[in-house]
């Protein structure tokens, strides 16, 4: 199916079937915004009850009209909808919006109905948004398909560059509206309802290219296509527009998915988390939040560092400012000297090393601010700016000097974002907003803002890993015994030493005397583990012997294995692997992976053995990574301490785990369809640049 999307945002002509000439109907509204708006393009209004409305000539169906129609609102009850969606298609309509409710929301009968839709849009390359949804609007186009009220009593604001796309449409308008409020104006504004055909990751896409958005906003409840989504969020950080997404679900036991043994800290909401930060959109947690960084995103310069300098009229609120900055990552550098005397000059009773007090004396000397700030920024030491005005933006007297000071820095400064924060009243804020300026009331979320832009600015340097999928001749559904989906530890270790993965030396015997004859070819000491695809958690039934050092104990204990596996009810006898018994100091690694249902296969790395469950101390991205990100993964684990130089002791090789797991992750990536989870734990990771090696693996299949 065709992904343009033009037609729907972009119409030159729509039709409005159920229209009502009262604009209070849900038929109605459409009708009534596309003329109070001034949209320039052809309206055909359809209602077989009225020779015209509003001045329009009135069609008694779709089939009736005489020009082509880009867009078609059905406004209908949802027992018309079918057949009416099969008029647009006849007519060849190339978009529709379905505002009608009634289908897979309330049971298996919509739902069918919904997938019939569905199924003829495929079809017929018709592009449909909804049902059951509120509609969308394109502000520069004058274009609302909604019957949302929040555009009855005041247009949009003009000139927004944020897109947003919202699954509900009642959260939808509770943003837009609170947007408004601070003056934040949107260029789109699109929900999408129950999603029978377009979903989020198709308007992400859409808004990416557009050349009237900067900044994409959108609220989720969950994805159906994982692959589709992560591909619009890579579109959008190609062309460099920031996305911002507020997530909900976290705590929807129905949305966790286990992830390996390690289910009791991994969900599906970890997963989305981990989707978001590694393919460049800014997760919020509050509507404030997700309104404070849209606007930021939109009008702030994104910065390289974290350096920020704080003036402040109050020293207690600096300081307030000061502790929160360094708690979101920032950090205050001291005022370079000679920029102190500068500034004690101008005002002896300042505080001048950052937090800068200017106290209330910017009241009385009107040139204080900007000059103090233009003497610091200038200096080069700094990255981003917040100015605390206290009750400012109250005093109307003396807001405009403000600004003006404010101006002149921002002109002076145009790489360096800053944020103001005072106590605004509407008049106010509109003031502040017509001349492009970025305030919030209260210091935290100012801090947040900043905090946000840096983590923004790192994000957008990172590159994006592509996934060349390899043509494998062998299906990992060969190792199968059985009828088993589960592989044993020798299984899973003979398939991924196929691609380079290093495990330990072993060889399965069927027999004592091979046992004995496969211990001397590997060396004293060994390790003797019974391999059954039904008893995969080996220690519990006692199926691992340590440090056996003659023939005589790898006899004995091939026996005693065997023995074990065969008095266990439905367990088949693999063969005991002879292994080499590692003594060489090492840390033991957890590196595993699982098939998330929506985004595919995660690859996840920890603390080995049995610490990942205890500390749950686990980095997780989607597969597959560079060798890079994987060095990221191991640095964000509380336990990466371990790894390094510590009281004379050398640092393990780092390298070669980086490595290691981004050479895993192609490997997962690649049979991403056959793979349902596997754990490689314990890994090692050697001193000295000795490399990694597996010592114990678990594979399950599809």
């Amino acid at each position: 199916m065709s992904n343009n999307l033009r037609y729907l945002f972009d119409p030159d002509s729509i039709a409005i079937i159920g229209c009502s000439p009262d604009a209070k109907k849900i038929g109605g509204r459409p009708l009534d915004y596309l003329i109070k708006y001034g949209y320039q393009g052809n309206i055909y209004p359809i209602n077989p009850n009225y020779p015209e409305i509003r001045g329009l000539q009135c069609y008694e169906n779709i089939i009736s009209v005489q020009g082509e129609i880009d867009l078609a609102i059905i406004a209908l009850p949802q027992k018309l909808v079918l057949n009416t969606f099969k008029s647009c298609i006849e007519k060849k309509v190339r978009s529709v919006v379905i505002f009608s409710a009634g289908f897979s929301e309330l049971g298996k009968e919509g739902k069918k109905e919904q997938e019939e839709l569905s199924r003829l849009a495929k079809e017929n390359n018709i592009r449909v948004l909804g049902p059951n949804c509120l509609g969308l609007f394109n502000v520069s186009k004058g274009m609302y398909a909604t019957f949302s009220t929040i555009l009855e009593e005041e247009e949009p604001i003009q000139g927004g560059n944020i897109g947003f796309v919202s699954q509900s449409g009642a959260f939808g308008s509770h943003v837009f509206t609170l947007a408004r409020q601070h003056h934040i104006g949107f260029s789109h504004f699109v929900a999408t309802g129950n999603e029978s055909d377009i979903d989020v990751a198709d308007c992400i896409q859409y808004l990416a290219e557009d050349e009237q958005t900067d900044v994409i906003a959108c609220y989720i409840e969950g994805a159906k296509d994982g692959k589709k989504l992560t591909q619009a969020l890579k579109l959008a950080k190609q062309k460099n527009k920031p996305v911002v997404v507020l997530k909900v679900g976290k705590s929807d036991a129905g949305m966790k998915a286990a992830m390996s043994h390690t289910g009791s800290m991994v969900g599906s909401d970890a997963v989305y988390d981990t989707i978001f930060s590694q393919y460049g959109a800014y997760r919020s947690n509050t509507i404030d939040e997700f309104i404070d960084l849209a606007q930021a995103f939109s009008k702030l310069p994104v910065v390289d560092g974290n350096r920020v300098a704080i003036f402040t009229i109050s020293g207690g609120v600096g300081i307030m400012l000061a502790d929160q900055a360094m708690e979101n990552g920032l950090v205050l550098p001291e005022t370079p000297v000679d920029v102190q005397k500068r500034l004690k000059e101008m005002l002896p009773i300042a505080s001048v090393k950052n937090p800068l007090d200017t106290t209330a004396q910017i009241s009385y000397m009107p040139t204080l601010l900007e000059d103090f700030m233009e003497a610091v920024l200038k200096s080069g030491h700094y990255d981003s700016a917040i100015v605390f005005l206290g009750f400012a933006g109250l005093k109307t007297d003396s807001l405009n000097a403000r600004i003006k000071s404010l101006l002149k820095v921002k002109a002076k400064f145009p790489q360096i974002p800053l944020v103001t924060v005072t106590l605004n009243n509407p008049s106010s804020k509109k003031l502040l907003s017509d001349f492009g300026l970025v305030v919030n009331e209260d210091p935290t979320r100012a801090v947040k803002m900043l905090s946000a832009l840096v983590q923004l600015g790192k994000t957008m340097k990172r590159e994006a890993v592509e996934s060349p999928r390899e043509n494998r001749e062998v299906s990992l559904k060969s190792f199968i015994l059985n009828d088993s989906k589960e592989l044993t530890e020798y299984t899973s270790k003979k398939v991924i030493a196929q691609y380079d993965l290093p495990v330990t030396q072993e060889k399965l015997a069927n027999n004592a005397e091979e046992a004995v004859e496969f211990a001397v070819r590997i060396g004293y000491p060994v390790v003797l583990k019974g391999m059954s695809p039904q008893i995969l958690h080996k220690t519990e039934k006692g199926l691992v012997l340590l440090h056996l050092k003659d023939s005589k104990e790898v006899e004995e204990g091939f026996n005693r294995l065997k023995q074990i596996i065969d008095e266990t009810e439905n367990a088949t006898f693999e063969g005991v692997l002879i292994q080499e018994m590692v003594t060489e100091k090492s840390v033991e690694m957890y590196v595993g992976s699982k098939k998330d249902p929506v985004f595919g296969q995660m690859i996840l790395v920890g603390l080995g053995g049995i610490y990942i469950e205890v500390f749950k101390d686990v980095a997780m991205r989607k597969a597959p990574v560079s060798v890079e990100m994987a060095a990221e993964m191991i640095e964000e684990l509380k336990s990466s301490a371990m790894l390094k130089e510590f009281r004379g002791n050398s640092a393990y090789d780092v390298t070669a785990l980086s490595e290691f797991i981004s050479k895993f992750s192609y490997f997962i990536d690649a049979f991403e369809d056959e793979i349902e989870e596997i754990d490689l734990n314990p890994t090692l990771v050697f001193k000295n640049d000795k490399g990694v090696k597996v010592v114990d693996a678990l594979m399950k299949l599809v």
